[in-house]
């Protein structure tokens, strides 16, 4: 028996790492897509590895070297099928039971082959002469060889494509993959292309040696097997916030899902990317511009919208990303906040500080266009004696039946507020002074007709109302101001009634 030589003392060595290898990852198979395929991947390696090892040990028995022959290649067809599982799982795809069953299609018709070929010698032509054994390649040799190549490649095609969209902290386990599925396979191509023809020298056990060593670091150290990498395309899949890519011509180059359900029609008919597409009107003639604002899509959902501009390495424009969240509640919620803090709370009209905005912005549109501007200053007569008689919720119930009346005699752009306490407030656009002193009227009567309910007799209202409007030159504190003084000569004059302020000279 010959001493067995450094390649086949190698390639022993191999197939032990790659057996501890194999033991150490099967152990996560319930845990994890990516140990299963890695772990058959060692195992056929072993299987590969060992045969050709013992090679040498069998020489001068015809019948174990003929086996070992036919043992190196059901661990070959393992370890292709696997490095394809296992790259294939690591990007990210799912292998269903059907695909995962044709993998097993080569090895099942590579074993019917062995077992079939010392008859036909399709696969190996093996001579024998006394107790040395020859071997020859023949053409389903060359077939399983450029199989094997052909499901290995598209594996570190599929990884590769996967570390260009992977994001960057994962990018070095796809390196890893493939680089550990490349060093095995480039030893076999020497092997087929070099090796063979000098002294039939077979190095690609010799390269499991190198792939097994630096999957057992990994498993060891680096735990790969445990998840896989995370793409990002994989990240705005998941995100709820719509992320839209355009070219630099506006037309839209990928949309992740939230993009299509925030931006679809109303029918279902998915993203529109017609040119009034509803983002376009925030990407200006500005390149280098990043907006932001808010857009209402065809669902009726209100988008916050934020457009950045991308430019290649030499700073020509690229396309835009924008992004977009659906704020629709936020929206809702932040008017209704603004509309609680414009409203009197317990009357539900205008307060103060919304009247001083709408009459300061009335003011400024009157003097601009030439309208009239009137306003109606009304108060509760003796209000103090209900509160003081009846108390505080029967003096509330008689400024909500006030406010109520107010209400609707306010015409659309018309304002109706409380001032505060008692006192509250008509304003009209486009109103003159005579219309306003008839419509200040009809109000001061539909109050008179009310009562208030209460313990004993009830209450009945009557208001005292002062009209005044705008003068040329003058503010919104002066038209304020003489409609207060109007409201009080009513109650000099006796109460329930309608004054207007005297036209001011010039």
């Amino acid at each position: 028996m010959c001493v067995p030589t450094l390649v086949e003392a190698v390639s022993l060595l191999a197939a032990v790492v790659a057996t501890a290898t194999g033991v150490l990852v099967v152990r996560r198979r319930r845990t994890s897509p990516l140990a299963l395929p890695l772990a058959v991947m060692m195992f056929g390696a072993s299987l590969w590895a060992t045969a050709r090892a013992l090679l040498h040990v069998a020489e001068g028995s015809v019948p174990a070297t003929v086996t070992l022959h036919y043992l190196v290649f059901p661990g070959a067809a393992a370890v292709a099928g696997a490095t394809f599982w296992y790259l294939a799982v690591l990007s990210g795809r799912r292998l269903p039971r059907r695909a995962r069953a044709l993998l097993l299609v080569h090895p099942a018709l590579l074993v019917v082959a062995l077992v079939l070929d010392p008859v036909h010698a399709w696969f190996l032509r093996v001579a024998v002469e006394g107790v040395r054994v020859e071997v020859d390649a023949g053409p389903l040799y060359w077939a399983h060889t450029a199989y094997s190549y052909a499901l290995i490649g598209a594996g570190i095609v599929l990884a590769l494509g996967a570390m260009v969209r992977a994001v960057p902290g994962h990018r070095r386990v796809f390196g890893v993959a493939v680089l550990a599925a490349t060093i095995p396979t480039v030893g076999n191509v020497l092997t087929n292309v070099v090796a063979a023809r000098t002294e039939n020298v077979h190095l690609t056990p010799v390269f499991f040696l190198v792939s097994a060593a630096i999957w057992w670091w990994v498993e060891r150290f680096g735990g790969h097997s445990t998840v896989v990498p995370v793409a990002t395309r994989q990240v705005l899949e998941v995100i709820n916030d719509a992320v839209v890519v355009l070219d630099p011509r506006g037309r839209v180059l990928d949309a992740n899902p939230a993009a299509t359900a925030l931006l679809g029609a109303p029918d279902g008919s998915g993203l529109d990317v017609g040119a009034d597409a509803p983002w376009r009107a925030y990407l200006d003639d500005d390149p280098t511009r990043r907006d932001r604002g808010t857009l209402t899509a065809a669902t009726g959902a209100v988008l916050d919208v934020r457009v950045t501009p991308m430019t290649d390495p030499v700073g020509r424009a690229a396309g835009t990303v924008v992004v977009l969240r659906d704020v629709t509640e936020l929206e809702r919620l932040r008017a209704e906040l603004v509309e609680q803090a414009t409203r009197d709370g317990l009357t539900g009209l205008h307060n103060r500080r919304a009247l001083a905005q709408r009459l300061s912005d009335a003011v400024d549109e009157a003097t601009a266009s030439g309208r009239p501007l009137s306003m109606v200053l009304l108060d509760v007569d003796h209000f103090k004696a209900v509160n003081d008689t009846h108390g505080h919720a029967v003096g509330d119930a008689v400024l909500v039946a006030v406010g109520r009346e107010l209400a609707a005699s306010a015409a659309r752009g018309e304002t109706a507020a409380r001032l505060g306490g008692e006192e509250f407030v008509l304003l009209l656009p486009g109103v003159g002074a005579p219309e306003a002193t008839r419509r200040a009227d009809e109000v001061r009567a539909r109050c008179a007709g009310l009562t208030v309910p209460t313990d004993g007799a009830p209450v009945r209202l009557t208001l005292s109302a002062g009209v005044a409007t705008l003068a040329p030159g003058e503010s919104a504190d002066d038209v304020l101001r003489a409609a207060d003084d109007a409201m009080y000569a009513a109650k000099a004059a006796g109460r329930d009634q309608v004054r207007a302020a005297e036209p001011t000279t010039t």
